[in-house]
């Protein structure tokens, strides 16, 4: 569809009264607006401004507008201009969101044009949504006009900000003192306030379905090796389920190094192996069937052969590791060999036996039959393994979605609560 029937489809979807407060009134045309953008729609929120001064009240009014990425301002026909752009310019370099600011003609009209809008130039993400936007709703130049902000006045809008959600210094600071990296901490801040809790849970799902999508493209890359998934998946070990709490640290049994050593509720250890995902003989054809091939059975013993070595030596290294404060139960563990992508299996027709080419779910069952005959060793391919977390992950979204519809917060109910000057340059404590 091309920029104008974009417009045009988010112009009908659009057409409501814009002044009746009421939920999900907008919910069509987020819905459209996020498949055009390519996010989750939890990230859209759409909001109509009465009042210039009511920008700065609409971004932290409710958990859907907090968790919003991009929030499309409908602008009521009015002729002071310079204030909603002054205003806008201020919620955008405040809260990093993107703004867009869509605007009839005339109060007759149901036509819905671009006004304008901002985003923070240095942010990637905020970057890659302004480019978006552009395609989707503009044949000509990018409508939204990226702001530059230098280090020291990025940190005083993030104080406001944080202010903004009621987080307290003594929660920053924790955050500050246990976390690494500053998305993180972020989250953590926000997860202290009843309105940023439902946000932060949707920042780091949207931060984990990236994380997918990145390493479903590795995988479908026959040049990626072992290593370039080792490195990518280190720390991300939530991609193998909600089992386990916490992973071991160095070598538990002398000369044996797993990849990840991951401990579950009831102490067990489970060993994951990560092998390649470039195996053409992930399954090969023997006589009239499939097995398994080499790679695969000799990570499956490599596995066998780990938990061997916990079973004869597990209950002199429990006493020698309860020493130390840590109790682990070594012995009758498990463990999954990650290898492969069913993708890559190509075995053709033999025509001279009459058996056609190998199908997706001919390699699954293979792979099945494999399993139900080892016992305490799983084989899982990449692909599979990436697909359950992609499911897990839209099920997390949708709960979170649902949870905020839920408590009213849809952000679909607009109700005027601020008063005053309409221009909101008379009360700086609005920005």
């Amino acid at each position: 569809m091309t920029p104008e029937g974009n417009l045009q489809r988010l112009s009908e979807l659009l057409d409501t009264d814009h002044e009746r407060p009421a939920n999900n009134k907008y919910v069509e045309a987020r819905n459209f607006t996020a498949e055009l953008l390519d996010l989750p729609p939890s990230r859209v929120y759409f909001t109509y401004i009465g009042k210039v001064s009511n920008f700065g009240v609409r971004a932290v009014q409710s958990t859907a507008a907090m968790q919003a990425a991009v929030v499309v301002a409908l602008i009521k026909l009015r002729t002071e201009d310079a204030a909603t752009h002054r205003a806008a310019h201020k919620l955008a370099m405040r809260t990093g969101k993107t703004i867009l600011m869509l605007q009839r003609p005339s109060d007759e009209s149901r036509e819905w044009q671009v006004m304008g809008g901002y985003f923070v130039a240095a942010a990637d993400q905020s970057r890659r949504i302004a480019e978006r936007i552009g395609s989707a709703f503009s044949t000509t130049s990018l409508p939204l006009e990226g702001i530059n902000i230098d280090p020291g006045e990025a940190a005083a809008t993030a104080i406001d900000y944080f202010e903004s959600l009621g987080l307290s210094g003594e929660g920053l600071g924790a955050a500050l003192s246990n976390r690494q990296d500053i998305s993180s901490i972020v989250a953590f801040a926000a997860a202290s306030s009843a309105a940023g809790l439902s946000a932060a849970e949707a920042a780091v799902i949207a931060q984990r379905r990236s994380l997918v999508a990145e390493l479903k493209d590795m995988i479908a890359d026959p040049a990626t090796t072992e290593t370039d998934l080792h490195r990518k998946i280190k720390g991300q070990y939530w991609i193998f389920g909600g089992r386990y709490t916490g992973v071991a640290r160095g070598s538990i049994v002398p000369m044996d190094r797993y990849d990840i050593p991951l401990f579950c509720a009831d102490g067990s250890l489970h060993i994951v192996e990560l092998k390649g995902s470039h195996i053409t003989d992930l399954v090969v054809r023997h006589r009239q069937h499939l097995i398994p091939g080499k790679e695969v059975h000799e990570a499956a013993m490599q596995a066998a052969n780990y938990i061997r070595q916990l079973d004869e030596g597990g209950a002199a290294m429990e006493t020698l590791y309860r020493n130390s404060g840590l109790n682990y139960d070594l012995r009758r563990g498990r463990a999954t060999v990650v290898i492969g992508n069913q993708d890559f299996v190509n075995i053709p027709e033999d025509s001279a036996r009459q058996l056609g080419a190998a199908t997706r779910a001919m390699v699954d069952q293979t792979i099945r039959t494999y399993n139900s005959l080892i016992n305490r060793v799983e084989i899982l391919t990449w692909a599979d393994l990436l697909d359950a977390a992609d499911r897990s992950l839209r099920f997390e979204s949708e709960i979170v979605e649902n949870q905020s519809r839920a408590s009213g917060e849809s952000g679909d109910t607009e109700t005027e609560v601020v008063t005053g000057d309409s221009d909101g340059e008379d009360n700086p404590g609005l920005f």
